[in-house]
């Protein structure tokens, strides 16, 4: 598994005067059978998964991470 973030501009970009709405990187080539980037732009925050093909049942994934997101933010405004 690797797992990689970067914390990204908090200003819009450009690239040849075409505005730059969102961003996200992967690293590719590998071993790793999951590997999860995160890159934060503008504020907002994106995260990329990748796995091996068979590694994960991809619906499963999708549903534990929704629900680790759904944790966090209740987490989050319980303290708040």
């Amino acid at each position: 598994m690797a797992l990689s973030n970067i914390i990204g501009p908090v200003e819009q970009m450009a690239l040849t005067n075409h505005p730059i709405k969102s961003l996200y990187f992967m690293m590719v080539g590998g071993p790793e059978s999951l590997t999860i980037t995160m890159v934060s732009y503008m504020g907002k925050l994106r995260v990329g998964f990748k796995t091996e093909k068979g590694f994960i049942d991809p619906e499963k994934l999708e549903s534990s991470i929704q629900n680790a997101f759904e944790m966090i933010l209740k987490a989050a405004q319980d303290i708040a």
